[in-house]
């Protein structure tokens, strides 16, 4: 009965049956030496996941001490103690369903690389907690790093019983030669095609070397490990009409996994991560206390516009808006009275990492990375002896729960629209389509929007417990907002953003990008004998189905434009906000009031019937 749960909780995923132990698990062999799995778990959430005394026996019985497990979950969302796999544990957290630190990938992919390289028998095991998105994502950063393209596994046991037959079959239909040509020649090029195809999943497949990589380009060879992860973490169709979900399906997280390649291939713009070597000395222990040279200043970009095309709301997906802006207040979800019917303002939040934790993390990737000729150095290799800095260890890096014991992705500002805001509706072939042009809001005009946004005037029947809204299905809304310039919002170019799309107070889906991989370069230079971008401004174009879990109302987005501008080096506007300092509980502050997560699009798919969409949109939008 628990095996069945477990194969309805892992959905499309692929499974592993081990026959001998008995076990079946979420779990698979991407590579000889990468494996992902499902989250070890204990108590109740054991029945439905992988047994963690299950996971623990499988990786004993096959790989003894030769396994190193990769832990993607944060402290607030799963843990364990690094000895239940006998200290073979490292931790490198970011939250569920979102892009992770661009400077967290290199880190993953150096440790992993140094453990492989080791010894042929070794593998690294990842997991998150479903043991798809950021797992997958980081396997596929490692194996973009490798020196030659990822290939499925060789050996029989890291097929199930019925893979390998599979396998036997298909190899042996192949190899048998056409009614019109049966001649030996033909055989054997049949074998030989078999035997040297890098799609194919058998026995004596060979990859291609070095030199043969190094005439594919970055884009082919993440699309290859995209695709091998897929097939690998996702169930075979079972007919020609059937789609196979993408095993990193997220788009952000697509998105990210494309920079890391543009850095691999050293064409990302240069100035990413531009400071010098870091050096101890004994005046500095930490590796945040020592003074940074940078070869010039973190160029900044200014947003100074968000336009979202949507189609017209039908009148049934109105009054679902309406219904969750109401649960949404009688759930204690929202702190104002009601005051007026402003059901349809759309508006974004800007949030992104802890500054401190990435700026920790930028730090261990610029002292760790092998240095080459290049001024990028290797970016898939750490330097040997490179895991200390003073007093402090890589390893250590997460043992504390500094960083992920709480929010690790922080809001800085609000961009907003009414009714004087948007561009007048028009129709094309499909419908009438609504263009909203959000600016950022100062504190003065949050203050007036967000008593609009949190006001119904009509009373509906939906209840808060007819839907069962859980105490974590919110976050904090209501952080300290900062004065933005009514010109545009500073970003600094090279960091991360999260842009989280709400109508009222109904989450309609968000993305996450990174302005410089959008715009001319190299930056603007004070001095005009320097290469100058060939434009000041870029926009950043994005379709429906590139912004991740725009379920529910967010299905009406056609598209959205992010229009950012250069900040000259003159030009000497600070990043917004500056770092904020809290030191209370920003889950339990009484004053903090809680943001209505993903109970629009819950609602909605509630009536719809998607199952899925409600699961993914109300975990996704949780933090």
């Amino acid at each position: 009965m628990a095996d069945y749960i477990r194969r309805i909780v892992s959905g499309n995923k692929a499974r592993f049956k081990d026959g001998k132990l008995n076990l079946d698990l979420d779990l698979v062999y991407v590579t000889d030496q990468v494996i992902i799995m499902g989250f070890p778990a204990v108590g109740i959430e054991g029945l439905y996941r992988n047994r963690r005394e299950d996971a623990k026996k499988f990786l004993d019985h096959r790989h003894g001490k030769n396994y190193w497990v990769f832990n993607f979950c944060p402290l607030k969302e799963n843990f364990y103690p690094a000895d239940t796999f006998d200290g073979r544990v490292s931790r490198y957290p970011f939250p569920d369903h979102h892009a992770p630190p661009l400077a967290i990938m290199p880190l993953v992919a150096r440790e992993m690389r140094i453990w492989l390289d080791g010894s042929s028998e070794r593998v690294a095991v990842l997991h998150c907690k479903a043991g798809k998105g950021r797992s997958g994502t980081m396997a596929c950063a490692y194996l973009l790093s490798c020196d030659e393209l990822a290939s499925p596994p060789r050996l029989e046991r890291n097929y199930s019983r019925r893979e390998w037959a599979k396998i036997r079959a298909d190899e042996t239909m192949n190899a048998i030669p056409d009614s019109e040509d049966s001649s030996p020649d033909r055989l054997s090029r049949a074998v030989l095609a078999e035997e040297t195809s890098i799609d194919s999943p058998v026995p004596g497949s060979v990859s291609p070397g070095p030199d043969q990589r190094q005439k594919k380009s970055y884009a082919d060879a993440l699309e290859h490990v995209l695709n091998l992860h897929t097939s690998r973490r996702m169930k075979p169709s079972t007919s020609d009409s059937d789609k196979v979900k993408q095993g990193v399906s997220i788009p952000s997280q697509r998105r990210f996994l494309y920079y890391w390649s543009l850095l691999l291939s050293r064409e990302a713009p240069s100035h990413l991560w531009a400071t010098e070597l870091l050096v101890p000395s004994p005046n500095q222990d930490t590796i945040l206390s020592m003074p940074v040279s940078q070869k010039r200043p973190r160029p900044k970009v200014r947003l100074t516009e968000i336009k979202i095309r949507m189609k017209e709301i039908s009148n049934m997906r109105a009054n679902l808006v309406r219904a969750a802006n109401v649960v949404i207040d009688k759930t204690n979800m929202s702190k104002s009275p009601a005051q007026t019917d402003k059901n349809t303002h759309v508006w974004v939040s800007l949030a992104r990492y802890d500054d401190n934790f990435v700026e920790t993390l930028e730090r261990w990737e610029r002292y760790t990375r092998m240095d080459s000729a290049s001024d990028q150095g290797y970016m898939g290799r750490r330097e040997p002896g490179k895991d200390h800095f003073g007093k402090e260890s890589l390893g250590e890096l997460f043992v504390d729960g500094r960083w992920d014991s709480k929010k690790m992705v922080r809001s800085f500002a609000r961009m907003g629209a009414d009714e004087q805001s948007f561009v007048k509706d028009y129709t094309e072939e499909g419908g009438k389509i609504r263009t909203y042009v959000l600016h950022p809001l100062s504190e003065k005009i949050w203050k007036d929007f967000r008593q609009e946004i949190e006001g119904s005037e009509k009373e509906y029947t939906v209840k808060p417990e007819d839907i069962d809204i859980p105490a974590s299905e919110a976050n904090s809304m209501y952080d300290i907002t900062q004065n933005v310039k009514e010109k545009g919002v500073v970003l600094d170019a090279g960091r991360e953003v999260r842009v989280k799309l709400y109508m009222g107070q109904v989450f309609m889906g968000w993305l996450w990008f990174i302005p410089t991989f959008h715009m001319s370069q190299p930056p603007p230079y004070s001095d005009l004998s320097q290469p100058q971008p060939s434009n000041i401004s870029s926009k950043l174009v994005l379709q429906r189905k590139e912004l991740d879990f725009a379920l529910g109302i967010g299905s009406s987005i056609m598209d959205i434009e992010i229009s950012l501008d250069w900040l000259k080096e003159t030009e000497v506007e600070t990043v917004q906000p500056p770092a904020r300092v809290n030191t209370e509980d920003e889950e339990t502050a009484p004053e903090k009031v809680k943001e209505p997560a993903g109970i629009g699009a819950t609602i909605e798919a509630m009536a719809a019937g998607d199952v899925a969409g409600i699961v993914e949109a109300t975990q996704a939008a949780e933090d």
